[in-house]
């Protein structure tokens, strides 16, 4: 009978530790193929956001160090594709210039575009003086755009104005923070309380 020839433990160490590293190797290439790394393969969502704040709240300062505005809101979710930022619930306190009383601003809903330079408000926005004197004075909107550098405040819609009992209805207003100057644009009508 023949002997089969003894192969040295070492070689059988060697080819079993090879064929090991050699079947590594192709699972692990068809498993992390050079294709899977290939950008044109990421599928990204423009429609999603990079970052969000919940409760937050932002001071801006005009260029003399005094606040501008404080803004607050529930969330404040920024829009990678347009730079923009939506809020909900924002509350706006505007600051007037040479210590006047201060403006408020509420509304449900609310977008910030990228520079920061215009507020669109929308979904039961009150525009109130806080002036002591004046505190029963209210303007509600559905929609307003706030130019904060601007110190101005526009809107196209029906604009609903109480004042100690007097009710006026207009469409479209534009308001001159600063000064406190209002300026109704159409179909103005006034409801007067007679005392």
């Amino acid at each position: 009978m023949p002997t089969i020839p003894k192969i040295p433990r070492y070689l059988l160490t060697a080819g079993f530790i090879g064929l090991a590293v050699v079947l590594g190797l192709s699972i692990g290439y068809f498993n992390i193929r050079p294709a899977s790394f290939n950008d044109s393969l990421t599928i990204s969502d423009p429609n999603q956001p990079d970052f969000f704040m919940e409760n937050n709240r932002i001071l801006m300062l005009n260029e003399q160090g005094t606040p501008a505005y404080e803004l607050t809101s529930v969330r404040a979710t920024h829009q990678a594709d347009d730079d923009s930022t939506k809020l909900e619930s924002p509350r706006l306190i505007f600051y007037r210039a040479e210590d006047g009383e201060p403006w408020l601003l509420e509304a449900e809903h609310g977008v910030v575009t990228q520079a920061g330079d215009q507020v669109e408000l929308t979904d039961n926005v009150l525009l109130q003086s806080q002036n002591p004197a004046q505190t029963d004075r209210r303007m509600t909107t559905q929609a307003l755009t706030l130019f904060p550098a601007r110190n101005y405040a526009e809107t196209a819609q029906s604009v609903r104005i109480e004042n100690a009992g007097n009710v006026t209805n207009a469409v479209g207003m534009q308001v001159y923070l600063n000064d406190g100057r209002l300026e109704l644009l159409s179909t103005v009508r006034g409801q007067h309380e007679v005392r």
